[in-house]
């Protein structure tokens, strides 16, 4: 086992929560230091972007919230001005502001942990008519929506860096700053700033269906390739952002091939000059020593997948194998607006536990996590890994119990075997053919998944709660130590889906991180480390927030 493994898994352990204790962290909540959740680049050339009311957004029926998941039946937009607002717009950018008792926060279209958001967004671009002159890297500063300009580069540096993309190809980085999480949730955060990575992800990916658009993850990048080019190599100290991930944006009837950037491009990266200087997020820290170990251990090298690749079977050929129609239809939701949805998210505080969703809004939620022919699971180079540990609660003509949802081929035996021998398995009659679900315990459930979830009463009071089980030791025998946030960012992106799932049908969505790990193991007989559960999300219908107003996202 190298180094880095021992590392990943020293810090899994000690992250997780248990009955007798939770994972260290914070002892209170010093408000005195809380990071500021808008990271600035002072001195930079600010490139405002176009901004829709909340009038205007209604207004607008087309695309639909069907229509995203087959994009390539969408008019690819044009890559100008208006388009880069729209991307932004409606992935990363503020989506409302709530006022209570004398304060006012604001909430964005990507969902975070307990709104801390730790991921910063960058776009890597060529020239842009009438808005970008020269090839360029910007920050999105989601409280103006704009971009900060902090870097212009050659043209000759562009066709390197875009060689081998279709025409019409940008980039999209993300990263994480973990300060922001660790100060209210301590050790944990190193996860819940992957889940967050994973919900951007998806974000992204909603907002790109939009545009006729779609997103390739470059797998093959490795950890020090992205940070020199987003400009943040050699970062030190609390608030420095760790690379996640480089994205590809392109037209979705072409296809993207490679999955990294030449070194060539890379290499011409190291000698730009970059402008803007970072606002400070704290006037003082709490140092993780866990969170920082971990982030070493996790740095992936940029040959990692090239060396795994024709031995794994984990890549998206695998995902063949599913005999899924994604576009089951659903009447009642064929008609609704796909920004209405997007801008239109939120957590859910409390939810009402008298209220029951239909068996087959349920059945199509679960059909839409299914990877095969589903562009929003084109970021997942690898896996999937992940099924669905689901506590149904108030399903209509659903029998309330612990029930499973295994989302890929084949692999039905393998998972019987590693749980309780006693569990039922059986495939509930009114459940359609293609679905592998079934249920494993008939019984009243509510509370105990409300106890696995930390006690939080959302578990218990949502329709359902899924735990999402991941594969993990095999992965991280396969790949190495990096694949480890890739884990959570499957969950996130599953996550994403959930909620903007949730939001089409009437309902509302939460993801939920606190939850006791090796409680729920033992509770279905999991041992080792074969399936780890990484993420709780929770399913119904929501109970109107008392005292607080909503308002416009940008109405200044």
């Amino acid at each position: 086992m190298t180094a880095e493994l021992e590392a990943i898994l020293a810090y899994h352990q000690a992250s997780k929560h248990n009955f007798k204790t939770y994972a260290p962290g914070p002892h209170h909540l010093d408000i005195s230091i809380k990071p500021d959740s808008f990271l600035n680049y002072h001195g930079t050339r600010l490139l405002n972007l176009d901004i829709w009311s909340d009038e205007q957004i209604k207004a607008e029926v087309f695309p639909t919230y069907e229509q995203a998941f087959s994009p390539e039946k969408l008019k690819p937009s044009k890559l100008n001005m208006e388009s880069i607002s729209r991307l932004f717009f409606d992935s990363f950018a503020i989506s409302a502001w709530k006022k209570a008792n004398g304060t006012k926060w604001p909430l964005r279209v990507n969902p975070s942990s307990g709104n801390l958001h730790p991921t910063e967004v960058y776009l890597l671009s060529g020239p842009v008519k009438g808005f970008l002159n020269n090839p360029s890297v910007c920050h999105y500063a989601p409280l103006p929506h704009a971009l900060e300009l902090r870097a212009e580069f050659s043209p000759t540096t562009w066709e390197l860096l875009s060689s081998g993309f279709p025409e019409g190809t940008f980039f999209v980085g993300l990263t994480s700053i973990f300060w922001r999480v660790s100060w209210k949730y301590g050790l944990r955060a190193f996860r819940y700033a992957q889940h967050d990575i994973g919900h951007a992800i998806n974000a992204l990916t909603f907002a790109a269906a939009e545009l006729g658009w779609k997103i390739s993850l470059l797998a093959e990048m490795g950890t020090e390739e992205i940070a020199t080019l987003l400009g943040i190599s050699g970062e030190r100290g609390p608030e420095k952002q760790e690379p996640a991930c480089l994205l590809a944006v392109y037209p979705a009837g072409k296809n993207c091939t490679t999955g990294r950037i030449s070194s060539g491009a890379i290499s011409a990266f190291k000698n730009l000059s970059w402008e803007g200087t970072p606002n400070s997020l704290s006037p003082k820290h709490v140092e993780w020593v866990g969170i920082e170990k971990a982030a070493s251990a996790a740095q992936k090298k940029e040959t990692d997948y090239l060396e795994k690749k024709d031995e794994s079977n984990l890549g998206m050929q695998a995902l063949s194998y599913l005999k899924t129609n994604i576009s089951r239809s659903r009447p009642d939701i064929e008609t609704v607006p796909l920004r209405s949805v997007i801008r239109g998210r939120r957590s859910a505080i409390e939810m009402n536990n008298s209220a029951y969703m239909e068996k087959e809004t349920f059945y199509a939620m679960l059909q839409k996590t299914l990877p095969e022919n589903n562009p929003i699971f084109n970021s997942l180079a690898f896996g999937p890994f992940t099924r669905l540990l689901i506590f149904v609660n108030r399903v209509k003509d659903l029998l309330p119990g612990l029930y499973i949802f295994l989302r890929k081929p084949k692999e039905k035996e393998k998972f019987k075997a590693a749980i309780r021998s006693d569990f039922l398995w059986e495939k509930p009659e009114n459940c359609p053919s293609d679905l592998e679900f079934y249920m494993l315990m008939e019984e009243t459930l509510y509370e105990f998944a409300a106890q696995l979830s930390c006690a939080q009463r959302k578990a218990a009071d949502a329709c359902f709660t899924a735990c999402m089980l991941s594969e993990f030791e095999e992965p991280l025998n396969r790949f190495g130590a990096w694949i480890y946030p890739y884990l959570f960012w499957e969950c996130g992106i599953l996550g994403q889906l959930l909620y903007l799932e949730a939001e089409a049908n009437g309902l509302r969505g939460c993801g939920i991180g606190c939850f006791f790990d090796d409680p729920l193991h033992e509770t279905i007989g999991l041992k080792g480390l074969e399936y780890q559960d990484l993420y709780h999300f929770a399913v119904g219908y929501p109970l109107q927030e008392i005292g607080v107003i909503t308002l416009p996202a940008y109405e200044e």
